[in-house]
């Protein structure tokens, strides 16, 4: 493994703060051992240090999106907790882990190193549903959105070759007859079709 460019270490005269690497080696199995002279990039003191880090392991990850799911790994230090609930970025999107799996049990926090399985879902886009009143009969339409985009009573929403307008937004614990909610807390939005008037 080839030795870093920099290193944030501590140093006796200013604290935390980047340190380039002179000249130095990584070696080690069980851990990442760096050995090797460093130079701090604000008082310019010049030292030799040797920092143990323990080596990332690799973290089995089932990521949900809508029906489908994706198996993968993520890599973590050993020894990082992580907890139901934390957003993380994987393979360039955002995700929130929704369970984890210790041995056979689910537990909501753990250390990385402990963790069998992680299960998540994918949190940078979201699929609204919206109920849409045709005369007498409502179809559902699913929209895709951004996690924090809002959606207003009164918008009116682009369905393709129609359109529609809010005239209420479900969320958890009540309806909303005015005002806004973003997608991520939007359990079903009801509307009505507009009707295009064409002039000649």
């Amino acid at each position: 493994m080839a030795a870093p460019s920099a290193l944030v270490l501590t140093c006796e005269e200013c604290g935390e703060v980047p340190h380039r690497v002179l000249s130095g080696r990584v070696a080690g199995t069980d851990a990442v051992v760096f050995q090797g002279t460093v130079k701090c990039s604000q008082c310019g003191r010049v030292r030799t240090v040797t920092i143990r880090e323990d080596r990332p392991v690799d973290v089995s990850v089932i990521v949900s999106e809508d029906a489908r799911s994706e198996r993968g790994s993520i890599e973590f230090d050993p020894k990082e907790l992580v907890s139901v609930g934390d957003r993380i970025d994987y393979e360039g999107r955002r995700i929130e882990i929704t369970a984890i799996e210790v041995g056979e049990r689910r537990v909501p926090a753990s250390k990385a190193g402990n963790v069998r399985t992680l299960w998540a879902k994918r949190m940078d886009r979201v699929r609204v549903k919206f109920s849409v009143n045709k005369g007498n009969r409502t179809v559902s339409h699913e929209l895709d959105a951004a996690p924090d985009e809002e959606f207003e009573v009164g918008d009116i929403v682009d369905l393709g070759r129609e359109r529609a307008v809010i005239h209420s937004i479900r969320i958890e614990g009540g309806s909303l007859r005015r005002g806004s909610a973003r997608a991520e807390d939007i359990v079903r939005m009801y509307g009505k079709l507009v009707r295009e008037r064409t002039s000649y």
